[in-house]
């Protein structure tokens, strides 16, 4: 059974990457993780958000690799504040681009994030601060890779090196868009359910656990 990890390689993108790695994750954007934001912004727009990502100190860009094919992607963040701070550039060619697209519940979804509404179903407790909360913004393995244990490996190993490199949290908290999300976070991750992210069409589960 763990003869098949040992053909995966998990590497941090850090301030360069190629043409050909950043269109394999942009197509595990688009395909995998249909139900973010991102996923409905166009492809200029997408590369921009992941190169932000790579050279920023407070977001963490790791690939998974099966030899050299990338089949999966994760994206974390210090906080959600920090997500937010780090992305406000793109605010305005993210918003031109959700109007001529008539995106409007994505733009209603957008403002519920910025002005905290969408958390209202959430105990505050759960996300103060002095948890020092790791934020697992986006997590995607490629459809034919899925349900092999692939996601719980890259998962690990992620973390693991974020806590020895960078950050020690004691909390890492993601969302969950859907039942099958949520049962490999709960189930295989042991991830505990805090409470619901308000979205216009589909509310997200908003899950927590603790790292140390």
């Amino acid at each position: 059974m763990k003869n098949k990890f040992l053909k995966l390689s998990v590497e941090e993108i850090k301030k360069n990457i190629g043409n050909p790695d950043l269109n394999s994750i942009l197509r595990l954007v688009t395909e995998e993780n249909g139900y973010s934001l991102l996923s409905k912004l166009n492809n200029s727009i997408i590369k921009k958000y992941l190169k932000i990502a790579i050279n920023s100190k407070h977001i963490f860009l790791y690939i998974l690799k099966e030899k050299k094919e990338i089949i999966g992607y994760s994206l974390f963040a210090r906080n959600a504040e920090a997500l937010l701070e780090e992305f406000d550039q793109l605010k305005f060619d993210i918003l031109f681009d959700l109007l001529i697209k008539f995106k409007f519940i994505s733009i209603l979804n957008i403002l519920l994030a910025l002005t905290k509404l969408d958390l209202i179903m959430i105990n505050k407790r759960e996300l103060k601060k002095e948890n020092k909360i790791l934020n697992l913004n986006l997590l995607a393995i490629q459809h034919s890779h899925q349900s092999k244990g692939y996601g719980y490996f890259f998962l690990q190993r992620t973390l693991k090196e974020i806590y020895r490199e960078y950050l020690k949290f004691n909390y890492v908290a993601c969302e969950a868009p859907n039942l099958r999300a949520f049962k490999f976070y709960t189930n295989k991750c042991k991830f505990r359910y805090i409470g619901k992210k308000i979205r216009v069409g589909k509310n997200f589960f908003v899950l927590k656990k603790r790292y140390k």
